[in-house]
């Protein structure tokens, strides 16, 4: 059980979480009940560089600072340390559970540093509790909060994003030489992790049934990904919207928040989409999505009943948990939206 920390009048709050796109959305629940528990606080967030987009606006915080230590090892975690022990923070909190950043956040000399103690993390840290893997990070992060503020925190509260205003302009302007008829529905071939993406296949027949609902597909992605999107698209006649690796990340927020939904495999933007209040349809296979999917929002996951399902393998030779989803059952859910 964590104890409960003495807080002082107005502190100054750290919150650190260098993870990934989807994981540090994944925190803004809590960041979100953070603010209501101490709405005449400094909360100020330190996230990774490529981040920084998807917490830029988000009200609930005063300042956000982006950092590169991860790439510069032990020098960039020291150099983090001491221009944060400048700051005079009173408590600092890491949803972030590396080892560095722990680390980081103890060599800056904020006294009070509260996050998960599992794996001998509890060395740098003042309070916490244990991650509970079985659920999900957001829930796990509302629950770190409670037990180490001794303060209500609401477990239904939903991950958070706003829109960059002119990139949603640039974006809007963009869809306006594109014919539709219905609405627009991104579509979503990319995962970080080839056992998480549906085959070319099944997306190029989710193209098609789209299409002949009268909504217009666009395919997204990043500009690493340029080649998954062809492979789609060689299977389709009619001509496709492809925006992949033609958007910033603030340009694919604006992008999700104008679609009408959102079919995509288990990815960072399958959560910017649900923090826009985009409709989801996501496919998973070796994850879990009650562990990892979008946090309380409009989401419908498929994935099919096998032995080895959840296993979270980076690598598989037969990938039946993701070749046996049928096109036919995305379509359908598709159409409940």
């Amino acid at each position: 059980m964590a104890t409960v920390l003495k807080i002082p009048e107005n502190p100054r709050i750290l919150v650190a979480d260098l993870a990934y796109i989807g994981d540090l959305l994944m925190s803004t629940p809590a960041i979100t009940n953070l603010r209501k528990a101490f709405p005449s606080a400094v909360i100020d967030i330190l996230v990774s560089s490529g981040t920084m987009p998807v917490i830029e606006h988000n009200p609930d915080i005063n300042t956000v600072f982006t950092t590169d230590m991860k790439k510069r090892g032990l020098r960039g975690i020291r150099e983090e340390a001491r221009k944060i022990s400048t700051m005079g923070y009173d408590i600092a909190i890491s949803f972030h559970r590396a080892h560095g950043t722990l680390m980081m956040l103890r060599m800056s000399g904020i006294s009070k540093r509260i996050g998960f103690t599992n794996g001998g993390r509890a060395f740098f840290l003042s309070s916490g509790v244990p991650f509970i893997i079985q659920k999900h990070r957001a829930w796990n992060h509302l629950r770190l909060l409670e037990k180490s503020f001794g303060i209500h925190v609401d477990y239904t509260t939903p991950t958070r994003l706003v829109p960059d205003s002119s990139a949603v302009e640039t974006v809007r302007k963009r869809l306006e030489s594109i014919k539709h008829k219905k609405g627009f529905i991104a579509v979503n071939p990319n995962a970080a992790w080839a056992t998480k993406r549906w085959t070319p296949e099944g997306f190029a027949d989710i193209l098609y049934g789209i299409i002949s609902e009268s909504f217009t597909p666009i395919l997204i992605g990043g500009p690493n990904e340029k080649q998954i999107a062809e492979e789609v698209k060689s299977s389709v006649t009619s001509d496709i919207a492809d925006w992949t690796g033609e958007t910033t990340l603030h340009e694919l927020t604006a992008l999700l928040a104008e679609c009408v939904a959102c079919v995509t495999n288990d990815s960072g933007p399958m959560h910017i989409a649900q923090a826009v209040g985009t409709p989801v349809i996501a496919i998973f296979g070796p994850t879990d999505p009650a562990r990892c999917g979008p946090w309380e929002g409009s989401i419908k996951p498929i994935q099919i009943e096998l032995d080895c399902i959840k296993c979270y393998r980076k690598t598989c030779w037969h990938h039946s948990c993701m070749r046996q989803v049928k096109a036919d059952e995305v379509l359908n859910l598709l159409k409940c939206v």
